[in-house]
């Protein structure tokens, strides 16, 4: 097809050539082209085939309103072709058919429509019982319309953008721009969002007079000139709205061009006001054949030729319901395209100069006519016309029929946001009554047609969002309400719902292939409301939810319907306003984390780091996942590990003991100076959540630690069960701003005694000691005498910023004793040995503190505390047959179970917490959380572990700890 290279409004470079595959042959396009009109270009018109009766379906707006142009390309499946840009060397494939597109071998099925009336599915095919399963498969094979590969694999960039703005602007028409201008003129920050990948709007392709100056094209341009060099504004092209939100959150998602970093990123803005101008579409004419290829919209048609340089056909017919379509008449003759007649639904009212132009280019109009049917097997080559009372029919010979019943307001984004809107009698639209506080609408959506009056709306919201911020704009507010009343006002709309037909062809949602039968059929069952006929009937439920039947449905029900004075009511509208990539919402999948403050270190020496919560950690130091060297050198060397990840605080105020006693199933007052005490937190069920230990650094003055998946929940906790309190205390958190060295090993004590003055020898410094001094006379340590590895520990935490060196003082003192570093793994065998728990591995959701052996923690006397979990905790005290965390051996030494194998007999009876071969012990043991009649000391356990092919695994429960029982290697 040739294009139209010289109009001033193209957005395609017809000198740059694309390529891409269809159906085993190359097609050109050219830059700036969507697959769709690539495709239209060299003579496809069936793009697809309809979800149940196999119907034609061929390109019918370009802002993908319907799934008529639905494909999979580059393997991925309903790709809305039309508004998809076209880059070099893509696949495209038809999907939802047997055979191809213009031959489907299942197109017998739009002669059984007869057998598929409205709510079928709700009826048949489940009785007898046993039918259903049969069907069900049949159904399932047959539903939906693109097929993806399990072994898909997304490519491209997606990335993501957070951020604020004065005034967010929807729509970059003529009234968003000048809305988007007239805030950032009063100095704020404005965000744009444009679904099309350019600027302009309505205005952007149309060459009728701006204010009888000059066309609306250059009219757009010399707006969007003048927003991209507003600083203040930045704009987001080719950017769709997903949802909005309370409290003015709104988001979106862009599609990026080459000159990006992006394929699409997600968008969320937060802003101060909001301006809605997201102007119209076109409410589709209902007649039979609604839908055959060749049938399109006036903005399809008219862009077709303007923006891509295409006409859409030889001949064509209009049947249409707006001075827009009169317009687009005009402007397609002159480019070239012969026009057979216009039907226009209106008996009166048309623009006298648009209908002047007509006459001169001797184009018949028939006022109050409209289409009754589209003819052609599967592209239309000849159009039925009548009056809108149907009694006379003429027909007329076209390849295009240029259809559309008028105009209806894109209210989406304001109705998410709870707007409420009201049919119109005047425009034919449904406009909002009421706007949540800080939304403004402007433009088109508001039944004005008049340029002028569009951008003196558009001013006017803008005006309006930036006094929503506080900005004085009262006298311009007032000065923009007087000159939009001096404008044309909202622009009488069609009363027409449907052209004077049975309905058994006529299509009210294309992508449901649901007609203006099915919703007469549901009517007759009593379904009056459209929400609930859009459900039995599936109307409007398909890929493009409400785009085309959105404004139909409803009007249709209010005229058909049992109750023919309720006003037309609009179905709801929900997110996403388009569908969007799971992708897109995952962003680029950046390993966000955080890293201690001597990871490099570790990195350097070896350290293979892994995801730990929040943060990344070194958990082994070698490619020997079993770190039995790390292991051993911690037993009978020394070694060090990074603890900087604990969570760290300090609570101090009057009432910081209160607040201690409520968290803490302990008693808190018995926190002596110099001593550490281990406790633990519960939730109100008793259900232990976290452990850790406090120390006493001075009156009303606690330092504690917690795990480092609570550390940052931590505050929240103590502020939410003291909230009614009134008490006085102030709780920092430092777990950043201090870090943890852990020395343990039997020579931990002779490093630490070369680094630092104090006197560190057991009787100064005994198990569960703490003190304060300073290594290399400069760096200040708290120390903590503990015994997590069941071995002679130093819990040494320092600011930060003294980590780096710290570490590397402690490493050169230890290499006399064959210091070694050690990882989170290591750590987890050496804490196993000792049945020391870590929550979350040997607890979950269902165990309490009584479960886990942590009883002899709880202080059953502070009643006065209202201590959280106590009185579930007392509930919980006799009860039998709950977890009880065990210790075993496994018969076989060497074997040791997968963390998370279930224990059995007849049933589940416990499942594996922890288990490992200990190279301590030379045998493999762990923890389990078994029933209590389980629990017996010598109780055999049998393992069920996955891919275990049918064989069992077997151990014995045994006494805790399985090293060092009497604790003498970690108190010397």
């Amino acid at each position: 097809m040739n294009r139209l290279n010289t109009l001033p409004t193209l957005r395609i470079n017809p000198s740059e050539k694309l390529t891409l595959s269809y159906k085993g042959r190359t097609i050109q396009g050219v830059k700036g082209d969507t697959v769709a009109t690539a495709l239209y270009a060299n003579g496809v018109r069936v793009f697809a085939r309809s979800l149940k009766y196999h119907r034609p379906r061929g390109l019918y707006s370009l802002d993908g309103e319907c799934s008529n142009t639905m494909m999979a390309v580059d393997g991925i499946p309903n790709q809305r072709t039309e508004n998809l840009p076209l880059k070099e060397g893509m696949t495209v494939a038809e999907q939802n058919v047997v055979g191809s597109a213009e031959r489907d071998w299942m197109a017998f099925m739009d002669k059984l429509d007869w057998m598929m009336p409205a709510g079928f599915y709700y009826k048949t095919l489940h009785k007898p019982a046993w039918v259903w399963p049969i069907a069900m498969k049949q159904v399932r094979q047959a539903a939906g319309l693109g097929k993806i590969s399990p072994d898909f694999e997304m490519k491209g960039s997606y990335t993501d953008v957070f951020t604020t703005a004065d005034v967010c602007v929807l729509g970059g028409g003529a009234a968003g721009m000048t809305a988007a201008l007239a805030a950032a003129g009063k100095g704020l920050r404005v965000v744009l969002l444009e679904a099309r990948p350019w600027l302009g709007g309505c205005f952007e392709y149309r060459a009728a007079l701006y204010n009888g100056e000059k066309p609306l094209y250059e009219r757009a341009r010399e707006l969007a000139a003048a927003v991209e060099k507003t600083a203040n504004i930045r704009v987001f092209a080719h950017a769709s709205v997903i949802g909005t939100y309370n409290n003015n959150l709104v988001t979106a998602f862009q599609v990026g061009n080459e000159k990006d970093g992006f394929d699409e990123r997600y968008i969320e803005i937060r802003a101060a006001g909001i301006v809605v101008a997201t102007g119209c579409i076109e409410r589709p004419l209902l007649f039979d054949n609604n839908e055959r290829p060749g049938v399109m919209q006036v903005a399809c048609a008219h862009r077709l030729a303007r923006t891509y340089g295409l006409l859409p056909g030889t001949q064509a017919v209009f049947s249409v319901g707006h001075d827009l379509g009169l317009e687009a008449a005009v402007d397609l003759f002159d480019l070239g395209l012969k026009i057979n007649c216009i039907a226009d639904i209106r008996e009166d009212g048309q623009n006298p100069e648009l209908m002047l132009a007509l006459k001169e280019r001797k184009i018949p109009v028939f006022p109050g006519w409209v289409a009754v049917k589209a003819h052609g097997c599967k592209t239309v080559n000849k159009v039925s016309l009548a009056t809108v009372n149907g009694t006379v029919t003429r027909d007329f010979d076209c390849d295009v029929l240029v259809a559309s019943a008028g105009l209806t307001p894109v209210t989406g984004p304001a109705t998410l946001a709870q707007a409420r809107t009201r049919y119109d009698q005047h425009t034919g639209y449904f406009l909002p009554t009421t706007l949540p506080a800080k939304m403004h609408v402007a433009g088109r959506m508001t039944g004005l047609g008049d340029a002028l009056a569009i951008e003196a709306s558009g001013h006017l919201a803008g005006l309006l969002a930036a006094a929503d911020t506080g900005v004085d704009a009262a006298s311009e507010i007032e000065d923009a309400k007087v000159r939009l009343a001096e404008l044309p006002g909202p622009e009488r709309g069609t009363k027409l719902v449907t052209a004077p037909v049975k309905g058994r062809k006529t299509y009210i949602c294309f992508d449901e292939d649901t007609t203006v039968k099915n919703i007469k059929q549901a009517m007759a069952m009593g379904f009056d409301v459209p929400e609930l006929i859009k459900r039995f009937t599936s109307a409007g439920t398909g890929p493009g939810q409400g785009g085309i039947p959105g404004h139909n449905l409803p009007l249709f029900v209010a005229k058909y319907g049992a109750s023919p004075t309720r006003p037309p009511q609009p179905t709801t509208v929900r997110v996403p306003l388009v569908p969007t990539f799971l992708a897109t919402y995952a962003g680029a999948n950046h390993d966000m984390h955080k890293r201690t403050p001597v990871a490099e270190s570790q990195k350097a020496a070896g350290g293979v780091f892994r995801r730990i919560g929040v943060w990344r950690r070194a958990r082994y130091f070698s490619d020997d996942f079993s770190c039995r060297d790390e292991i051993l050198n911690v037993r009978n060397n020394v070694g060090m590990l990074d603890g900087s990840t604990l969570g760290k605080f300090r609570i101090h105020g009057p009432d910081a003991l209160k607040a201690l006693q409520r968290v803490y199933v302990s008693d808190m007052s018995k926190v002596k100076a110099g001593r550490v005490k281990y406790s633990a937190m519960c939730n109100d069920d008793g259900c232990v959540i976290d452990d850790g230990v406090v120390v006493k650094q001075g009156e009303n003055d606690y330092y504690f630690t917690t795990s480092t998946a609570r550390a940052g929940a931590t505050v929240e906790w103590f502020r939410y069960h003291t909230r009614y309190d009134g008490w006085s205390y102030n709780l920092v958190n430092l777990t950043d701003a201090m870090g943890v060295i852990n020395l343990s090993g039997p020579n931990a004590r002779k490093v630490l005694e070369k680094v630092t003055d104090a006197d560190v020898s057991n009787e100064a410094f005994p198990f569960s000691g703490y003190r304060e001094f300073t290594v290399a006379g400069a760096i200040p340590v708290r120390a903590m005498r503990l015994g997590f590895v069941g071995e002679l520990s130093y819990e040494l935490h320092v600011g930060s910023s003294y980590m780096q060196a710290l570490w590397d003082i402690l490493w050169e003192a230890g290499k006399a004793f064959n210091i070694a570093h050690f990882g989170v793994e290591a750590q987890n065998v050496l804490r196993m040995e000792k049945c020391h728990i870590i929550l979350g591995a040997e607890s979950e959701q269902r165990t309490n503190l009584l479960d886990v052996g942590l009883g002899f923690l709880w202080d059953r006397q502070k009643t006065d505390a209202r201590t959280v979990g106590a009185v579930a905790l007392r509930q919980a005290e006799g009860d039998t047959g709950r977890l009880t965390l065990v210790g075993f051996k496994m018969e076989n030494p060497e074997r040791a179970p997968k963390d998370g194998s279930i224990i059995v007999d007849t049933r589940v009876r416990g499942y594996v917490c922890t288990a490992r071969k200990s190279f301590s012990l030379n045998e493999a043991v762990g923890m389990a959380l078994v029933e209590s009649q389980l629990s017996d000391i010598g109780s055999r356990l049998e393992i069920f572990e996955d891919e275990c092919n049918g064989k069992r695994l077997y151990a014995k429960v045994v006494p805790m700890p399985f090293y060092d029982p009497d604790g003498k290697r970690m108190k010397m």
